[in-house]
Protein backbone atom coordinates (compact mmCIF):
# COMPACT_ATOMS: atom_id res chain seq x y z
CA UNK A 1 0.00 0.00 0.00
CA UNK A 2 2.67 2.66 0.65
CA UNK A 3 3.78 2.01 -2.82
CA UNK A 4 0.41 3.92 -4.24
CA UNK A 5 0.73 6.35 -1.23
CA UNK A 6 4.63 7.73 -2.29
CA UNK A 7 3.53 7.50 -5.89
CA UNK A 8 0.76 9.99 -5.08
CA UNK A 9 2.98 11.90 -3.36
CA UNK A 10 5.40 12.26 -5.37
CA UNK A 11 2.76 12.96 -8.59
CA UNK A 12 1.45 15.83 -6.02
CA UNK A 13 5.08 17.44 -5.63
CA UNK A 14 4.24 20.56 -3.31
CA UNK A 15 0.75 20.98 -4.14
CA UNK A 16 -2.02 19.58 -1.84
CA UNK A 17 -4.57 18.49 -4.14
CA UNK A 18 -3.32 18.56 -7.92
CA UNK A 19 -0.26 16.96 -9.95
CA UNK A 20 3.11 19.09 -10.22
CA UNK A 21 3.68 21.20 -13.44
CA UNK A 22 5.80 18.59 -14.85
CA UNK A 23 3.50 15.75 -14.08
CA UNK A 24 0.50 17.57 -15.35
CA UNK A 25 2.50 18.20 -18.83
CA UNK A 26 3.05 14.43 -18.92
CA UNK A 27 -0.87 13.80 -18.55
CA UNK A 28 -1.98 16.37 -20.92
CA UNK A 29 0.38 15.03 -23.63
CA UNK A 30 -1.50 11.34 -23.33
CA UNK A 31 -4.84 12.88 -22.95
CA UNK A 32 -3.91 14.96 -26.41
CA UNK A 33 -2.53 11.72 -28.03
CA UNK A 34 -4.97 9.17 -27.37
CA UNK A 35 -8.09 12.36 -27.95
CA UNK A 36 -6.42 12.49 -31.03
CA UNK A 37 -6.21 9.08 -32.12
CA UNK A 38 -9.61 8.11 -31.46
CA UNK A 39 -11.33 10.66 -32.92
CA UNK A 40 -9.49 10.48 -36.40
CA UNK A 41 -10.36 7.00 -36.03
CA UNK A 42 -13.53 7.15 -35.89
CA UNK A 43 -13.82 10.14 -38.64
CA UNK A 44 -12.20 7.37 -40.60
CA UNK A 45 -14.45 4.79 -39.98
CA UNK A 46 -17.42 7.26 -41.20
CA UNK A 47 -16.14 7.62 -44.47
CA UNK A 48 -15.49 4.04 -45.03
CA UNK A 49 -18.87 2.96 -43.67
CA UNK A 50 -20.17 6.05 -45.86
CA UNK A 51 -18.07 4.71 -48.69
CA UNK A 52 -18.73 1.27 -48.62
CA UNK A 53 -22.60 1.55 -48.36
CA UNK A 54 -22.63 4.08 -52.11
CA UNK A 55 -20.50 1.88 -53.58
CA UNK A 56 -22.65 -1.17 -52.41
CA UNK A 57 -25.83 1.03 -52.83
CA UNK A 58 -24.82 1.67 -56.90
CA UNK A 59 -23.11 -1.55 -57.69
CA UNK A 60 -24.19 -4.62 -55.20
CA UNK A 61 -22.28 -6.35 -52.86
CA UNK A 62 -21.28 -9.51 -54.85
CA UNK A 63 -21.02 -10.28 -58.43
CA UNK A 64 -20.82 -13.70 -60.42
CA UNK A 65 -19.97 -14.02 -63.83
CA UNK A 66 -17.95 -16.62 -66.00
CA UNK A 67 -13.77 -16.76 -65.24
CA UNK A 68 -13.73 -16.06 -69.38
CA UNK A 69 -16.44 -12.82 -69.38
CA UNK A 70 -18.86 -15.53 -72.10
CA UNK A 71 -22.70 -15.31 -71.69
CA UNK A 72 -24.48 -17.25 -68.80
CA UNK A 73 -27.46 -19.07 -70.52
CA UNK A 74 -29.07 -21.24 -67.68
CA UNK A 75 -29.22 -17.68 -65.15
CA UNK A 76 -32.43 -18.67 -63.69
CA UNK A 77 -30.93 -21.96 -62.76
CA UNK A 78 -28.07 -20.75 -61.09
CA UNK A 79 -30.47 -17.59 -58.71
CA UNK A 80 -32.50 -20.85 -57.75
CA UNK A 81 -29.29 -22.37 -56.25
CA UNK A 82 -27.81 -19.10 -55.00
CA UNK A 83 -31.21 -18.21 -53.12
CA UNK A 84 -30.80 -21.58 -50.93
CA UNK A 85 -28.00 -19.69 -48.95
CA UNK A 86 -29.77 -18.37 -45.54
CA UNK A 87 -27.39 -15.58 -45.91
CA UNK A 88 -28.42 -13.95 -49.02
CA UNK A 89 -30.94 -11.97 -49.63
CA UNK A 90 -31.48 -10.53 -53.14
CA UNK A 91 -30.45 -11.66 -56.64
CA UNK A 92 -30.40 -9.94 -60.16
CA UNK A 93 -29.83 -10.52 -63.72
CA UNK A 94 -27.67 -8.14 -65.33
CA UNK A 95 -26.03 -6.94 -68.79
CA UNK A 96 -23.28 -4.45 -68.85
CA UNK A 97 -22.29 -2.95 -71.74
CA UNK A 98 -19.91 0.15 -72.31
CA UNK A 99 -22.00 2.62 -74.80
CA UNK A 100 -22.33 6.07 -76.61
CA UNK A 101 -25.14 8.01 -75.00
CA UNK A 102 -26.20 11.22 -77.15
CA UNK A 103 -28.51 13.80 -77.43
CA UNK A 104 -28.15 16.68 -80.32
CA UNK A 105 -25.06 17.88 -80.28
CA UNK A 106 -23.83 16.38 -77.01
CA UNK A 107 -21.95 13.41 -76.43
CA UNK A 108 -20.45 10.85 -73.72
CA UNK A 109 -19.76 7.13 -73.03
CA UNK A 110 -21.60 5.33 -70.73
CA UNK A 111 -21.23 1.93 -68.47
CA UNK A 112 -25.25 0.72 -69.09
CA UNK A 113 -26.83 -1.92 -67.02
CA UNK A 114 -29.58 -3.77 -68.14
CA UNK A 115 -31.69 -4.66 -65.20
CA UNK A 116 -34.58 -6.01 -64.55
CA UNK A 117 -35.88 -3.42 -61.87
CA UNK A 118 -38.07 -5.11 -59.42
CA UNK A 119 -35.36 -7.72 -58.78
CA UNK A 120 -32.39 -4.88 -58.97
CA UNK A 121 -34.01 -2.67 -56.16
CA UNK A 122 -33.69 -5.55 -53.91
CA UNK A 123 -30.04 -5.60 -54.49
CA UNK A 124 -29.09 -1.81 -55.05
CA UNK A 125 -30.76 1.51 -54.03
CA UNK A 126 -31.19 2.37 -57.63
CA UNK A 127 -34.98 3.55 -56.65
CA UNK A 128 -33.84 5.44 -53.29
CA UNK A 129 -31.24 7.62 -55.25
CA UNK A 130 -33.88 8.83 -57.81
CA UNK A 131 -34.22 12.53 -57.52
CA UNK A 132 -36.57 13.40 -60.84
CA UNK A 133 -39.05 11.14 -62.30
CA UNK A 134 -40.83 8.12 -61.14
CA UNK A 135 -39.82 5.38 -62.85
CA UNK A 136 -41.27 1.60 -62.71
CA UNK A 137 -40.62 -1.87 -64.72
CA UNK A 138 -43.18 -0.84 -67.64
CA UNK A 139 -41.87 2.66 -68.18
CA UNK A 140 -38.00 0.88 -68.31
CA UNK A 141 -39.09 -1.51 -70.66
CA UNK A 142 -40.72 0.96 -72.85
CA UNK A 143 -37.51 2.10 -73.97
CA UNK A 144 -36.94 3.69 -70.43
CA UNK A 145 -33.33 4.81 -69.53
CA UNK A 146 -32.23 6.01 -65.97
CA UNK A 147 -29.59 8.09 -65.71
CA UNK A 148 -27.08 10.43 -63.04
CA UNK A 149 -27.47 13.72 -62.35
CA UNK A 150 -23.87 14.67 -63.83
CA UNK A 151 -24.70 13.05 -67.12
CA UNK A 152 -27.87 15.09 -67.44
CA UNK A 153 -26.07 17.86 -67.47
CA UNK A 154 -23.23 16.79 -69.38
CA UNK A 155 -26.12 15.54 -72.18
CA UNK A 156 -28.56 19.06 -71.03
CA UNK A 157 -31.63 16.36 -70.88
CA UNK A 158 -34.47 15.58 -68.00
CA UNK A 159 -36.63 13.47 -67.93
CA UNK A 160 -39.31 13.04 -70.76
CA UNK A 161 -36.52 14.15 -73.25
CA UNK A 162 -35.27 11.32 -75.55
CA UNK A 163 -31.48 10.42 -75.55
CA UNK A 164 -29.72 7.87 -78.38
CA UNK A 165 -27.79 4.85 -77.37
CA UNK A 166 -25.19 4.04 -79.47
CA UNK A 167 -22.96 0.50 -79.32
CA UNK A 168 -19.29 1.68 -80.66
CA UNK A 169 -18.54 -1.31 -82.38
CA UNK A 170 -20.68 -2.40 -85.46
CA UNK A 171 -22.34 -5.53 -84.59
CA UNK A 172 -26.11 -5.25 -86.32
CA UNK A 173 -26.03 -6.97 -89.90
CA UNK A 174 -27.44 -5.02 -92.17
CA UNK A 175 -27.57 -5.02 -96.14
CA UNK A 176 -24.84 -1.99 -95.51
CA UNK A 177 -22.81 -4.36 -93.59
CA UNK A 178 -21.63 -4.38 -89.93
CA UNK A 179 -23.22 -1.48 -88.13
CA UNK A 180 -23.32 -0.45 -84.62
CA UNK A 181 -26.58 -1.11 -82.77
CA UNK A 182 -28.45 1.85 -82.07
CA UNK A 183 -31.43 2.96 -79.97
CA UNK A 184 -33.92 5.83 -79.11
CA UNK A 185 -34.69 6.03 -75.16
CA UNK A 186 -36.62 8.43 -72.73
CA UNK A 187 -34.97 9.79 -69.89
CA UNK A 188 -37.40 8.21 -67.06
CA UNK A 189 -35.52 8.53 -64.09
CA UNK A 190 -32.29 10.64 -62.63
CA UNK A 191 -30.19 9.97 -59.85
CA UNK A 192 -27.47 10.86 -57.49
CA UNK A 193 -25.27 8.47 -56.21
CA UNK A 194 -23.75 9.97 -54.24
CA UNK A 195 -20.25 9.18 -55.91
CA UNK A 196 -19.94 12.00 -58.68
CA UNK A 197 -18.09 9.47 -60.90
CA UNK A 198 -20.83 7.76 -60.92
CA UNK A 199 -23.90 9.89 -61.54
CA UNK A 200 -21.38 10.73 -64.34
CA UNK A 201 -21.15 7.26 -66.19
CA UNK A 202 -23.78 4.89 -65.12
CA UNK A 203 -27.16 4.93 -67.38
CA UNK A 204 -29.98 1.81 -66.60
CA UNK A 205 -32.13 0.08 -69.39
CA UNK A 206 -34.56 -2.57 -68.95
CA UNK A 207 -32.51 -6.31 -69.00
CA UNK A 208 -34.31 -6.91 -72.52
CA UNK A 209 -32.63 -3.50 -73.83
CA UNK A 210 -29.29 -4.54 -72.46
CA UNK A 211 -29.84 -8.58 -73.92
CA UNK A 212 -30.06 -6.73 -77.49
CA UNK A 213 -26.55 -4.51 -77.33
CA UNK A 214 -24.99 -6.91 -75.57
CA UNK A 215 -26.05 -9.62 -78.78
CA UNK A 216 -27.82 -12.07 -76.46
CA UNK A 217 -31.31 -13.35 -76.46
CA UNK A 218 -31.98 -15.40 -73.17
CA UNK A 219 -28.55 -14.59 -71.76
CA UNK A 220 -26.75 -12.56 -69.48
CA UNK A 221 -23.57 -11.15 -68.39
CA UNK A 222 -23.57 -10.98 -64.35
CA UNK A 223 -25.34 -12.12 -61.36
CA UNK A 224 -25.34 -9.47 -58.71
CA UNK A 225 -26.06 -10.54 -55.33
CA UNK A 226 -27.23 -9.10 -51.66
CA UNK A 227 -26.42 -10.20 -48.41
CA UNK A 228 -27.37 -9.69 -45.01
CA UNK A 229 -24.64 -8.44 -43.79
CA UNK A 230 -22.25 -6.35 -46.18
CA UNK A 231 -19.30 -6.46 -43.72
CA UNK A 232 -19.63 -10.17 -44.58
CA UNK A 233 -20.30 -10.41 -47.95
CA UNK A 234 -16.49 -12.18 -48.41
CA UNK A 235 -17.81 -15.02 -46.54
CA UNK A 236 -20.87 -14.98 -48.53
CA UNK A 237 -18.79 -14.94 -52.07
CA UNK A 238 -16.79 -18.02 -50.51
CA UNK A 239 -20.15 -20.01 -50.02
CA UNK A 240 -21.03 -18.79 -53.77
CA UNK A 241 -17.75 -19.72 -55.52
CA UNK A 242 -18.18 -23.16 -53.63
CA UNK A 243 -21.72 -23.49 -55.27
CA UNK A 244 -21.16 -21.96 -58.60
CA UNK A 245 -17.87 -24.25 -59.80
CA UNK A 246 -14.66 -22.82 -60.94
CA UNK A 247 -16.30 -21.88 -64.33
CA UNK A 248 -17.60 -18.57 -62.49
CA UNK A 249 -15.76 -16.41 -60.30
CA UNK A 250 -17.37 -14.47 -57.30
CA UNK A 251 -16.17 -11.13 -56.23
CA UNK A 252 -17.25 -8.89 -53.32
CA UNK A 253 -17.33 -5.35 -53.14
CA UNK A 254 -13.55 -5.40 -51.46
CA UNK A 255 -12.46 -7.06 -54.38
CA UNK A 256 -13.96 -5.06 -57.67
CA UNK A 257 -13.38 -1.68 -55.89
CA UNK A 258 -10.32 -3.13 -54.21
CA UNK A 259 -7.85 0.17 -55.11
CA UNK A 260 -10.66 2.37 -53.36
CA UNK A 261 -10.47 0.60 -50.06
CA UNK A 262 -7.30 -0.26 -50.07
CA UNK A 263 -6.69 3.71 -50.44
CA UNK A 264 -9.03 4.22 -47.56
CA UNK A 265 -7.72 1.37 -45.70
CA UNK A 266 -3.89 2.55 -45.41
CA UNK A 267 -4.42 6.37 -45.22
CA UNK A 268 -6.17 5.34 -42.07
CA UNK A 269 -3.44 3.06 -40.99
CA UNK A 270 -1.16 5.82 -42.18
CA UNK A 271 -2.85 8.30 -39.76
CA UNK A 272 -3.09 5.69 -36.60
CA UNK A 273 0.83 5.54 -36.57
CA UNK A 274 1.65 9.12 -37.08
CA UNK A 275 -1.28 10.03 -34.41
CA UNK A 276 0.57 7.57 -32.14
CA UNK A 277 3.41 9.39 -32.45
CA UNK A 278 1.94 11.96 -30.34
CA UNK A 279 1.93 9.35 -27.35
CA UNK A 280 5.04 8.43 -28.22
CA UNK A 281 6.21 12.16 -27.81
CA UNK A 282 4.11 12.39 -24.45
CA UNK A 283 6.20 9.01 -23.25
CA UNK A 284 9.64 11.00 -24.05
CA UNK A 285 8.36 13.78 -22.03
CA UNK A 286 7.30 11.48 -19.05
CA UNK A 287 10.78 10.11 -19.33
CA UNK A 288 12.85 13.11 -19.06
CA UNK A 289 10.30 14.10 -16.49
CA UNK A 290 10.85 10.84 -14.30
CA UNK A 291 14.47 10.75 -14.37
CA UNK A 292 14.39 15.07 -12.78
CA UNK A 293 12.16 13.31 -10.26
CA UNK A 294 14.91 10.14 -9.48
CA UNK A 295 17.44 13.26 -9.20
CA UNK A 296 15.26 15.28 -7.18
CA UNK A 297 14.32 12.63 -4.47
CA UNK A 298 17.51 10.76 -4.29
CA UNK A 299 17.90 12.09 -0.80
CA UNK A 300 14.10 10.36 0.08
CA UNK A 301 15.14 7.23 -2.21
CA UNK A 302 18.59 6.81 -0.06
CA UNK A 303 16.68 7.03 3.59
CA UNK A 304 13.94 4.27 1.95
CA UNK A 305 16.52 2.13 1.37
CA UNK A 306 18.35 2.90 4.72
CA UNK A 307 15.00 1.82 6.17
CA UNK A 308 15.32 -1.12 4.43
CA UNK A 309 12.91 -0.79 1.54
CA UNK A 310 14.23 -3.19 -1.02
CA UNK A 311 15.17 -1.69 -5.02
CA UNK A 312 12.13 -3.73 -6.43
CA UNK A 313 9.70 -1.10 -3.83
CA UNK A 314 11.64 1.62 -5.09
CA UNK A 315 11.03 0.62 -9.07
CA UNK A 316 7.40 -0.45 -8.23
CA UNK A 317 6.89 3.05 -6.30
CA UNK A 318 8.45 5.03 -9.91
CA UNK A 319 6.61 2.73 -12.11
CA UNK A 320 3.12 2.91 -10.30
CA UNK A 321 3.69 6.78 -10.75
CA UNK A 322 3.44 6.22 -14.39
CA UNK A 323 0.56 3.80 -14.34
CA UNK A 324 -1.12 6.41 -12.68
CA UNK A 325 -0.54 9.28 -15.16
CA UNK A 326 -0.96 6.86 -18.41
CA UNK A 327 -4.88 5.18 -16.67
CA UNK A 328 -5.79 9.06 -16.02
CA UNK A 329 -4.69 10.49 -19.06
CA UNK A 330 -6.23 7.51 -21.05
CA UNK A 331 -9.60 7.47 -19.14
CA UNK A 332 -9.97 11.02 -19.68
CA UNK A 333 -8.78 11.29 -23.24
CA UNK A 334 -11.29 8.28 -24.09
CA UNK A 335 -13.99 10.36 -22.27
CA UNK A 336 -13.33 13.32 -23.97
CA UNK A 337 -13.43 11.63 -27.41
CA UNK A 338 -16.95 9.84 -26.56
CA UNK A 339 -18.77 13.25 -25.45
CA UNK A 340 -17.21 15.00 -28.80
CA UNK A 341 -18.30 11.71 -31.30
CA UNK A 342 -21.38 11.42 -29.57
CA UNK A 343 -21.99 15.03 -29.65
CA UNK A 344 -21.15 14.96 -33.82
CA UNK A 345 -23.24 11.91 -34.36
CA UNK A 346 -26.17 13.54 -32.69
CA UNK A 347 -26.43 17.31 -33.83
CA UNK A 348 -23.71 17.31 -36.51
CA UNK A 349 -22.17 20.46 -35.00
CA UNK A 350 -18.69 19.74 -37.28
CA UNK A 351 -19.86 20.93 -41.38
CA UNK A 352 -18.22 20.17 -44.13
CA UNK A 353 -18.90 23.30 -46.35
CA UNK A 354 -17.99 21.88 -49.78
CA UNK A 355 -20.63 22.61 -52.13
CA UNK A 356 -21.82 19.56 -53.86
CA UNK A 357 -19.51 17.58 -51.80
CA UNK A 358 -22.35 14.29 -50.94
CA UNK A 359 -21.57 14.44 -47.18
CA UNK A 360 -23.04 17.70 -45.44
CA UNK A 361 -21.07 17.31 -42.19
CA UNK A 362 -18.15 15.20 -40.61
CA UNK A 363 -19.08 11.41 -40.39
CA UNK A 364 -18.53 9.43 -37.70
CA UNK A 365 -18.76 5.19 -36.39
CA UNK A 366 -17.23 4.69 -32.92
CA UNK A 367 -15.59 0.94 -33.16
CA UNK A 368 -15.49 -0.72 -30.02
CA UNK A 369 -12.06 -2.35 -31.34
CA UNK A 370 -10.47 1.08 -31.41
CA UNK A 371 -11.58 2.25 -27.75
CA UNK A 372 -9.47 -1.25 -26.72
CA UNK A 373 -7.08 -1.13 -28.32
CA UNK A 374 -6.21 3.07 -28.06
CA UNK A 375 -6.26 2.97 -24.82
CA UNK A 376 -4.29 -0.06 -24.26
CA UNK A 377 -1.17 1.02 -26.42
CA UNK A 378 -1.48 4.31 -24.42
CA UNK A 379 -1.76 2.64 -20.80
CA UNK A 380 1.85 0.18 -22.25
CA UNK A 381 3.94 3.31 -23.82
CA UNK A 382 3.10 5.03 -20.33
CA UNK A 383 4.21 1.78 -18.30
CA UNK A 384 7.26 1.21 -20.65
CA UNK A 385 8.14 4.94 -20.12
CA UNK A 386 8.90 4.60 -16.28
CA UNK A 387 11.30 1.09 -16.71
CA UNK A 388 14.27 3.52 -17.88
CA UNK A 389 14.50 6.38 -15.00
CA UNK A 390 13.12 3.55 -12.21
CA UNK A 391 16.13 1.48 -12.81
CA UNK A 392 18.48 4.23 -11.72
CA UNK A 393 16.70 3.89 -8.43
CA UNK A 394 18.98 0.68 -8.22
CA UNK A 395 21.81 2.61 -8.71
CA UNK A 396 21.81 4.77 -5.62
CA UNK A 397 23.65 3.80 -2.13
CA UNK A 398 21.82 4.77 1.01
CA UNK A 399 25.67 4.81 2.59
CA UNK A 400 26.82 8.00 0.50
CA UNK A 401 22.92 9.58 0.67
CA UNK A 402 23.11 9.26 4.28
CA UNK A 403 26.95 10.56 4.96
CA UNK A 404 26.26 13.48 2.87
Amino acid sequence: MFHLTLALRYLKGRKKYFFSFSNMLSLLGIVIGVFSLLVVSSVMNGFDTDMRSRVIGSKAEIKIHRTDYSPIQNYEEIINKIEQIPSVIGTAPVCENELMIQNETELASTICYGIDLDRQKKVTQILDKIVVGEPDIEALENNGIIIGLDLSMTLNVTVGEYVQLTSPIGTELTPFGLLPKSKKLKVVGIFISGMPEYDRIFTYISLENGQYFSGYENEIRQIEIKSTDSRKSYRTAKQLQELVGEEFLVEDWSVFEANLFNAIKMEKIVMFFVLALMIIIASFNMTGNFIKLVTEKKVEIGVLKALGASEKDIVRIFVNVGIIIGIMGTFIGVLLALIVLLAQQRWHFIQIPVPGFPLHWLPVEIRILDFIIVPMVAIVISFLTTLHPSRRTVKIDPIKIIRK
